[in-house]
């Protein structure tokens, strides 16, 4: 294809590489997150158990 096409495809893989770093970075947050508050409910239901 021409240059003009050349670059708009370029920038499309760009996007398209960046959203999907962006959408693995966020699992990867989402994740961690998701383990934190578990080990934080742990941690307080143990806190419970030792208050009774």
């Amino acid at each position: 294809g021409t240059e003009e096409e050349q670059a708009k495809n370029f920038q499309w893989g760009l996007r398209r590489s960046t959203l999907n770093h962006l959408m693995c970075m966020s699992y990867t947050d989402v994740a961690q997150v998701a383990n934190a508050a578990h080990n934080y409910e742990i941690l307080h239901e143990r806190d419970d158990d030792d208050a009774e």
